[in-house]
């Protein structure tokens, strides 16, 4: 027995047969297993459904004078299943498969290291996990799948940074610094998107500007979206929680508020990080579903799904390599002797900067890495500025 073995099928009322879909959608087309040994050989996209595994609650937390009622035992990631199974197959889609919704363990830590075996093991097979459901404090346990394969690149879309400091901060409100202290080994780099000022403690920007992890709030992703696209394209394991969306586009969200993403902007996010020949695992999350909920939310996380793996059916395989032709290389010098090397795909017209990491002590081999950036770095530099992308990856080395 494995961690692929323990696996609930979804819900027959709310996900029927195949048949039952007409065949152009993903629920006539979607492989459906309910063991590790059940899936094919090659590799695929593997959809798992990962609840709270708790009642609903019966009254919205923080909502006054709401009448009491009782909850619905839907599970979160079945109802996301039923709008996803309705989405139309697009062209060039990658083999899909569906596990099921994994059985909880005894205890949250059970719960995690589950998903730890779970996720280490799809990625040792060469598949692609895509869990739905749940609360992004189960980030910890997917990103401990990821233990020894190298340093890990993580993102997050989110109403909050989740950096939160205080012995009474919740594991939710604290997740990404738990894995910052506690499963840092192999921890490179962490971005936090979408973020909303006025859900964040001061200490936490303070905390992840100290350690050069990249921040892009809200107001900056609106008005620039593709400032996000080299965070993204740099990820290894991406999350996206609901709560980045704002309440009109989707509801069964409570970690939300009246602000926040527009629907169609996390699908765009969801592309770009599809889209990123690094990505092997996603997790879409923080969605409930209230009695009175309309199906927004479970909508709106489908169709992210659904984006993310147009985005992974439209990779072209063009990290840069040496001597490619596929790619054109960009040297410039700065004034002070700093000498700039961006490179530039002529597949899909994106670029990355080149940064010289600083030469271990008792080492005379000089180091580089590309780190993906924008045209606008580019520009930046050519103005003999020097981008904030390159002195933040050399700053982090020198940590």
């Amino acid at each position: 027995m494995t961690g692929l073995d323990f696996f609930n099928p979804p819900d027959p009322f709310l996900i029927p047969d195949s048949n039952s879909y007409p065949v152009h959608t993903l629920g006539h087309c979607i492989l459906r297993v309910e063991t590790r040994h059940q899936l094919p050989d090659q590799p695929c996209l593997v959809l798992i459904g990962l609840d709270d595994f708790r009642p609903v609650m019966e009254t919205r937390p923080g909502e006054a004078g709401f009448e009491n009622k009782p909850g619905i035992p839907v599970a979160g990631a079945d109802r996301i299943r039923q709008y996803f199974y309705e989405l139309s197959v697009a062209q060039g889609f990658p083999l899909l498969a569906d596990l099921g919704n994994m059985i909880p363990g005894q205890s949250p830590d059970d719960t995690q290291i589950a998903l730890a075996s779970v996720t280490s093991e799809l990625l040792e097979l060469g598949h692609f996990p895509v869990w739905i459901g749940g609360r992004l404090d189960f980030l910890r346990g997917i990103f401990r799948g990821f233990s020894g394969r190298g340093p890990t690149d993580v993102s997050v879309v989110s109403a909050r940074t989740h950096f939160q400091t205080g012995q009474e901060a919740s594991s939710y409100s604290t997740v990404l610094r738990q894995m910052v202290e506690k499963d840092s080994s192999h921890l490179f780099n962490l971005s936090c998107l979408a973020f909303q000022s006025h859900w964040s403690e001061p200490e936490e920007n303070a905390l992840l500007e100290q350690m050069r992890f990249e921040q892009l709030r809200l107001g900056a992703l609106r008005q620039h979206p593709e400032k996000a696209e080299p965070l993204l394209r740099s990820s290894h394991l991406s999350a996206f929680s609901l709560s980045a969306v704002r309440w009109s586009d989707a509801d069964g969200n409570p970690m939300g508020g009246p602000n926040g993403l527009w629907a169609h902007e996390l699908c765009q996010l969801c592309h770009y990080a599809g889209a990123n020949d690094l990505l092997r695992a996603a997790f879409f999350c923080d969605y409930q579903a209230w009695p009175e909920e309309h199906g927004t939310g479970a909508a709106t996380l489908a169709q992210a799904v659904w984006y993310l793996i147009e985005g992974y059916s439209q990779r072209c395989d063009d990290v840069p390599k040496i001597n490619s032709r596929n790619f054109t290389r960009y040297t410039m010098a700065l004034q002070g002797s700093h000498e700039l090397i961006f490179i530039k795909s002529q597949k899909s017209g994106r670029w990355w900067l080149e940064v010289t990491l600083p030469v271990p002590k008792g080492s005379k081999r000089e180091r580089t890495l590309l780190v993906p950036c924008t045209y606008e770095d580019y520009l930046q530099a050519s103005s003999d500025e020097l981008p904030d992308r390159w002195w933040r990856i050399h700053q982090k080395y020198l940590l």
